[in-house]
C-alpha cells in the first residue's frame, strides 16, 4: 500500500491533476505517464493508481524528484575536479498539484498552452535521469542546461496562464465592485491551506480593486498576502 495514493483513491470525486501528480511520482513507466498525461484519461489513471497501491512501486522508495532536482555530486573518478556546489544555483520546480489549475476552466487557446506546458514535465524528468547517469562534468552540464531550458518553457506557460486568469478576474471586478465581497474573498483565501491558480488570481484582482477604489487595506493583510504569494 502507498498511503498517498490510498488517501487519494478514497476521495468521493478525486480530481485528475492531483492523481496524475501522484502517478508521476510513483510510476516508473514513463511511456504510460506520457500517455495518460496526454489523453487525460481519468478512468485509466484511477485503474493504474489502484494497481500501484495494491502492488507498490519501485519509485516509492526513491526521494521525490521535486526535492532532489539540483546539481549532483560527481562520482569519484580520475576526471577533472568537480564544480563546487555553491557555484551552482539550486533548481526548485513545481509539480502539477501545486498549481491546481483546472484545464476545463480555460478557453481553447489557454488549454493549448496548458497542454504544451504539461508535456514538458516528462521531458524535464528525462533530462534529469540522464544527468544522474552522466559520468563526466561536461555531460552533466549539458543535461543540466537542457533541464533549465525545459523549465523556462514550463515557467513561461504557467506565467501566460496566470496572466490570463488575472486579466479575467480583474475584468470582473471592474464591472461589479463590491467592497464587502472582496474583503470576504481575501479573508477566506488567507485561511485556506492551499488555493487554486484561479483563486490566487481572484485574490490579486480583488486586492487591486480595493486599492483602486480607495479602500483601506491593513499592512498586516498585505504582508500576509505577500507571504502566500498573493500580493
Amino acid at each position: 500500500m502507498i498511503p498517498e495514493i490510498q488517501a487519494y483513491l478514497k476521495q468521493a470525486d478525486p480530481d485528475f491533476t492531483s492523481g496524475f501528480a501522484l502517478f508521476c511520482k510513483y510510476s516508473v513507466n514513463r511511456h504510460l505517464v506520457n500517455y495518460i498525461g496526454w489523453k487525460r484519461d481519468r478512468d485509466m489513471l484511477l485503474y493504474e493508481l489502484r494497481k500501484l497501491n495494491d502492488n507498490g512501486s519501485p519509485a516509492a522508495q526513491e526521494e521525490p524528484e521535486i526535492t532532489r532536482l539540483q546539481a549532483t555530486t560527481p562520482e569519484p573518478a580520475p576526471e577533472p575536479e568537480p564544480v563546487q556546489e555553491e557555484t551552482r544555483p539550486r533548481i526548485i520546480f513545481r509539480t502539477y498539484d501545486e498549481r491546481r489549475t483546472r484545464r476545463d476552466d480555460l478557453p481553447d487557446d489557454m488549454k493549448a498552452v496548458y497542454d504544451r506546458t504539461i508535456q514538458e514535465y516528462p521531458v524535464r524528468r528525462g533530462y534529469h535521469e540522464k544527468m544522474k547517469a552522466a559520468r563526466t562534468d561536461h555531460d552533466r552540464a549539458v543535461y543540466r542546461a537542457k533541464i533549465l531550458e525545459t523549465q523556462e518553457r514550463i515557467s513561461a506557460g504557467w506565467k501566460q496562464i496566470d496572466a490570463f486568469l488575472l486579466e479575467s478576474e480583474t475584468s470582473k471586478q471592474d464591472t461589479a465592485f463590491n467592497e464587502k465581497s472582496c474583503r470576504s474573498y481575501i479573508s477566506k483565501a488567507l485561511k485556506a491551506p492551499r488555493i487554486s491558480a484561479r483563486k490566487a488570481a481572484g485574490v490579486k484582482a480583488r486586492l487591486q480593486a480595493l486599492l483602486d477604489h480607495g479602500c483601506n487595506v491593513s499592512d498586516a493583510t498585505i504582508q500576509a498576502l505577500k507571504e502566500k504569494g498573493l500580493a
